[in-house]
Order: structure tokens, then sequence, then C-alpha cells
């Protein structure tokens, strides 16, 4: 059984890509290099290139039993006003429940119930209208002993087995019947999406193969899992918590015809769930600027889920040898487009990674030291959150810019979104060239 808590900093390095920033002798200021008495000073005049960049997919699930796995997992086709479209389903296996073995030999089915629980503080943009979604049988087996990535697709049938049109009551909890003492009683449970699955298909799980039922191993064999897919296409996108304990197959039936009984199969944290995720930016503001690139563009775009990351260069970092950095910031002002929904919250926090020569990428020293100091505050230690009302996002680069100056660290940076697979919000900053709040660095130092 995974733990969540056993390589945060690993799993940020994997899931998150690099920034750049960049700075330039001729643009610094004569300032800033002449002279040689030790004193304070301050610019924000650096050179910074910046550009949007495609992410080709993200881990979704990793075998590592050292490695946490996602809690949450998006369905839905968001159409969004300024990024173009974006699609995610959920593949999952399930597993028998370890506490109750499974007897279904004298059972009458009434019905077989998916559950979903939902993420309330993850779903993301407008939730009030009719959302659909189709159930799938996977006919690919899923191993667990693979590394899986948002690019890949599984086999299914052709028909669905479940299907449900619904609006999103993610914080409403739900009344449900549930078996006790031999009788039906309303409980009350968390937020969930309930979706009934056909008979025919509940017969053949419960019924076709005992044999299938004596063992996990065997059960995932002869049931591959479910593919959890969008049938409609929405102004926002759905959060489901796809690992708590009420997530599963819920099979209701009875015994000598009265005693009413329940079964789950549940998604254990060894089960193997993972997310696909389309982007479509054609015909979209992104997918403009996408199309015509600029070293320094004006408007820069980050999105969550295996979207559009942000890449920076301070290509005359190292040219500044003769200063101690006191404070090293990155501001990337927020900006919302005529036509966009404040609907459209901004991503809550960005993260910054070094781009290595090999295009590897791991996080910033910065950001690791902000993870080491537990006692303290994240936020003003390294940065990078943001709010509904947030104007910029800022964060602190100090360590790592005095490296880039030693020539110890990379000069080129990737900005993204945290937890990205986890995430669906996405953001327009400013970018260097921006003609009335750029983004810039901010650099304290002392010069000797």
């Amino acid at each position: 059984m995974k733990s969540p808590f056993l390589s945060f900093s690993c799993l940020m390095a994997a899931l998150l890509p690099l920034l750049f920033s960049c700075n330039d002798p001729s643009e610094i200021g004569a300032d800033l290099l002449s002279g040689d008495e030790l004193f304070l000073d301050y610019t924000d005049t650096l050179t910074l290139r910046a550009f949007s960049t495609v992410t080709d997919s993200v881990k979704t699930y990793d075998p590592d039993p050292f490695t946490a796995d996602y809690e949450n997992a998006h369905c839905g086709d968001f159409t969004d006003p300024v990024f173009g479209r974006t699609r995610a389903s959920i593949y999952t296996q399930f597993s028998l429940n370890t506490s109750i073995a499974p007897d279904f030999e004298n059972a009458v089915l009434d019905s077989l119930v998916l559950v979903l629980p939902y993420n309330a503080s993850l779903s993301y943009g407008k939730l009030d209208e009719n959302y659909g979604i189709e159930i799938y049988r996977l006919t690919q087996d899923l191993p667990d002993s693979v590394l899986y990535y948002s690019n890949q697709s599984f086999e299914t049938e052709s028909t669905p087995i479940g299907s449900k049109t619904y609006i999103p009551e993610v914080s409403d909890s739900v009344s449900v019947l549930m078996p006790s003492a031999d009788t039906m009683k309303i409980e009350r449970q968390i937020p969930q999406l309930r979706i009934p699955l056909d008979a025919s298909f509940a017969n053949l799980l419960l019924y076709s193969d005992t044999a299938a039922l004596e063992s996990t191993t065997a059960f995932q064999a002869f049931f591959k899992g479910l593919h959890i897919r969008p049938s409609t296409s929405n102004l926002g996108m759905v959060s489901f918590n796809i690992r708590n304990n009420l997530a599963g197959l819920w099979a209701y039936y009875r015994e000598e015809d009265t005693l009413q009984r329940v079964y789950q199969f549940p998604i254990f944290s060894g089960d193997v769930v993972t997310s696909h995720f389309e982007h479509d930016y054609e015909g979209s503001i992104a997918g403009e600027f996408l199309s015509q690139p600029s070293a320094s563009d004006s408007l820069l775009f980050l999105q969550g889920l295996s979207g559009l990351s942000i890449d920076f260069e301070i290509p005359y970092a190292d040219e500044l040898g003769n200063m101690v950095i006191n404070r090293a910031e990155l501001v990337l002002p927020i900006i919302r487009l005529e036509g966009d929904d404040s609907l459209f919250t901004p991503v809550p926090q960005i993260i910054v990674s070094e781009i290595l020569p090999d295009s590897s990428s791991v996080v910033i020293r910065d950001l690791t030291l902000a993870i080491s100091r537990q006692g303290d505050d994240f936020n003003s230690l390294f940065g990078g959150n943001a709010t509904s009302n947030s104007t910029a996002y800022v964060v602190n680069l100090s360590a790592h810019f005095q490296n880039m100056i030693r020539g110890a660290a990379e000069k080129k940076l990737r900005v993204s979104v945290y937890l990205k697979p986890e995430h669906a919000e996405r953001v327009v900053l400013c970018g260097p060239s921006h003609p009335l709040t750029p983004a810039k660095i901010r650099l304290g130092f002392t010069r000797f």
C-alpha cells in the first residue's frame, strides 16, 4: 500500500516541468555593472524571455510503492473560451473487498451501481448545467507494474454498460438506501455521483464464473476495469475522488428473497487508476500564440491536466559575477482577457523547475528548501500561489539565481501547475513584452 507522504518532492519533480528566465548585460544598465564598491542595490530591468509550450503528456500512475498515487481524477469535455477544448476521461481497475468474502451463489441481484465521490475543490468552471457520462467495460489489461501517462488509451467494448445525465451537485450530501439488520435504511453520505449499470453486465460480473471471485488476481483477469468518459461538451470539468473509500462498484442483492445485502468492489491504493487527457487549441486565443511563437511573448498561457506550461530564460545571468543575491523574484502578472469569465479562477499554485542540458527537469533549489522547512510558511519561502483576486504570482528564485551567476545552474526554467494531473484550472499571464504590466525579475543584490 502506497503512502502519500513518502516522496513529496520526487512527485513534484516528476509532475512539474521547468521555467525560463533571462538577463542581457546590454539591458541590465550601467549602474548594475560599473564600480567596485560594496553596496545594496535593486533592479527589475533584467532581460527575460518567455513563451508558452505544449506538453506531450504527464504521468498519471506510478507502480513505485514509495510514490504517492493521485487521489483525484477529472471527467469532462471542457470548451474553454480562451484555451480551446480539453477532454478528460478515467480508466480504473477494481478489487475484491478484503473484509468480506463474495458469495453470490443464492443471491438475487437488485442493482449494480458505480459510485464516484466528488471533489468539490478541484471541480472547475460552470457546474450548474447538464453533464453527460458514459461507462465502458475495458477489454485490455492494466498491469500494475508499469508507468502510465496521460496520452495512453486502452481498448474497450463498443457499447456502454451505463450512462447518466446529471448536474454535478459537488457540495451536497446524498441519501442512500443501505442494508442494516436485514432491512434497508436511509443513510446520508458525502457528495457523489451514482450511475446504475446494465443488468446484463451486473449478472455477468456476479454469476458467470465463481473462480473469478476467488482472488483479486483472478477477478482483475476476468474483469479488467472500466473506462469513464464524458458524453457532453460543457463549460467546466468535474473532479472525482477516485480513491475515496466509497468509490467503487456497489452490488445490492437479496438472499432467500428477503435478506438485504450489499457488496462493494473497491478501488484500492494498488489498483491502476490512470487518466487520459486531450487538448485542442485550434481556433482559440492560446492557439494563436502557439502558432506564432515569440522569444518574448506578450501573453503567456498556463494550464493544468496535460496542458500548457511556460518556458523562461534569463540568458545573461552568468555575466553578473560581481553580485551576492539577497532576493530574486519572478513576477508574473495575471490578466483577464476580454470575453473571459471570472468563473474560471486562476491556477492556485505554480512551481518552477530547471531544464537540464539533456532536456530532463528538476525542481529548483528554492522549492526543495521551502518543502524541507516544514514548520515555516511555504508561501513566504517560495510563493507561487494565487487566489481568485490575486493580481500576480511571485516566486522566490534567490538560491537558483545565485547558482546561475556561479555557472552552477541552468538559465532555462519552466513554470507549471503544481500536481498538474489533478488540476483543471488555467490562467493567462503577462509576458515580458506586455506593454503595461510585463513579467519581470525583481533582483535585490549586493555588489562587491
